[in-house]
């Protein structure tokens, strides 16, 4: 039984990767994650004129110390569930976006809904770029010298991304977009995954909680906007041999990990 699904899933992506419409659109994906890692590095250049809002926000409900050292306590005092939401944490940004492109794209073939992620995806990328630009804040183990991770800031984990959360953005995007998927296992593992990225991010003390809230209600007007939504692509990419889409798509995956690997691993000075 196991071996039947292991190489029905091989024989699915075998014929992924040989259809013209399915690498175009993986190609998109990457481009918007280049760019948006593209925009991490430029942020050192812009966020001079961004406003630190961080004093504001602190003057609401649920931003005290008391309340941030409290649920990082409870996380560490149940057994097991800080390493889980740590790793919820980091697989829920690079990892549930390749795991969602890979089942909604490769897995189920769902063209339509990889439109819909596709520019679902860029108007989150754009809408948190153009916020972090204006204004920022800075995030509770950062505002409280609460030592979460290490290195605590890096190029992937900017402590001035918080709020709208992209985190809890590209997660709520992802559920709605894997919602007609519910009834598959797939479907319903994803989702819970997502799902549990707003705890995460809150209980690591990652994000505020109007960063999560505000991250979803984004990513809810984004979905609204979004519906129906599909790639319109030029006949002159269309006339481009599928071997060297193909090409273009494996030196993506190449560059995609190595920054990757750098964003992680390179502490922001």
């Amino acid at each position: 039984m196991v071996g039947s699904e292991v190489r029905d899933v091989l024989e699915r992506i075998a014929s992924a990767v040989e259809d013209r419409d399915v690498i175009i659109r993986l190609d998109v994906f990457l481009l918007l994650y280049f760019g948006w890692m593209g925009f991490t590095v430029l942020y050192d250049l812009i966020r001079t004129h961004s406003r630190d809002v961080t004093a504001q926000l602190l003057r609401l409900p649920f931003t005290s110390r008391s309340f941030v050292v409290t649920s990082i306590k409870v996380v560490r005092e149940v057994p097991g569930l800080y390493q889980f939401l740590h790793g919820v944490y980091y697989i829920g940004f690079t990892g549930s976006i390749a795991l969602t492109v890979f089942f909604i794209l490769f897995y189920w073939r769902d063209l339509g809904s990889a439109d819909e992620l596709a520019v679902r995806y860029l108007l989150a990328y754009m809408t948190c770029g153009i916020t972090y630009s204006l204004f920022h804040v800075y995030a509770p183990h950062y505002v409280y010298h609460l030592q979460m991770f290490s290195p605590d800031r890096t190029y992937l984990t900017q402590q001035e991304f918080v709020l709208p959360s992209l985190h809890n953005t590209i997660a709520a995007v992802n559920i709605l977009t894997l919602w007609k998927h519910r009834k598959k296992l797939w479907g319903v593992l994803l989702i819970g995954l997502n799902t549990l990225v707003p705890f995460a991010t809150i209980l690591l003390a990652q994000h505020w909680v109007y960063d999560a809230l505000a991250g979803i209600l984004l990513a809810v007007t984004i979905g609204e906007v979004t519906e129906g939504h599909q790639i319109r692509v030029h006949e002159s990419v269309r006339r481009i041999h599928v071997s060297k889409l193909q090409m273009a798509t494996v030196l993506g995956f190449v560059a995609g990990a190595y920054l990757l690997l750098l964003a992680i691993t390179t502490p922001k000075p």
